[in-house]
């Protein structure tokens, strides 16, 4: 019989098979953009914190900035969503607060290696997280997001859409394209962002 040790390895070896499944969707969306390179577990701490700190169960916090489920520097809350969101995946598909995070973190990473800095990488994560789930995070400028979600859903009918389809990495280079623009020309960022600016809505 495993002891909770080896239990809790196990799981943490199905996450990081789960992480490399969804980057690996990741990348061939935004191929247009660029080649954002296989998983790396570095590039979320994995394997650079003590293992035995990476495996522990996630302490919940009362704050939203290190809860269970918001991106953080510690790989445990990663994992954690990873192993919920393909748990309930079948029932749900993408649509879980799990992979909205999983998603906004995976993508402003992704965003970073493509060139994006800071609040643009983190604004293109959390947009590719709301046009995957359709869920909201409390993480970047809540109109960044809204310019993603609208600019990626225009012209569609249909909510639902595959990684691998060929509009959708157009669309998704067309966004990036627009992070990367904002980025170079902050007078421009505040001519798109800036008057579109209203009261947030409630976030997850």
């Amino acid at each position: 019989m495993l002891d909770e040790y080896e239990k809790r390895r196990e799981t943490l070896e199905k996450a990081i098979g789960i992480a490399k499944r969804e980057w690996s969707n990741l990348r061939i969306s935004l191929d247009h953009c660029g080649d954002i390179g296989e998983f790396s577990q570095e590039d979320f701490m994995i394997g650079i914190i003590e293992e035995d700190v990476i495996i522990r169960e996630p302490i919940i916090s009362p704050t939203k900035s290190v809860s269970g489920y918001a991106p953080t520097f510690y790989p445990m809350y990663l994992l954690k969503n990873l192993i919920l969101m393909d748990k309930n995946f079948d029932q749900y598909g993408y649509k879980t607060i799990e992979a909205l995070y999983v998603f906004i973190e995976f993508a402003a990473k992704a965003g970073e290696k493509l060139g994006l800095l800071g609040t643009f990488s983190i604004g293109f994560g959390s947009g590719y997280g709301y046009a995957r789930t359709g869920w909201i995070g409390e993480k970047g400028r809540a109109e960044e997001r809204g310019i993603f979600y609208q600019m990626f859903f225009k012209g569609r009918v249909d909510y639902d859409w595959n990684f691998h389809w060929t509009s959708v990495r157009k669309k998704l280079k067309e966004i990036f394209d627009r992070f990367m623009t904002w980025q170079n020309d902050p007078r421009l960022y505040e001519r798109d962002v800036k008057p579109r600016a209203k009261v947030k809505p409630m976030m997850v």
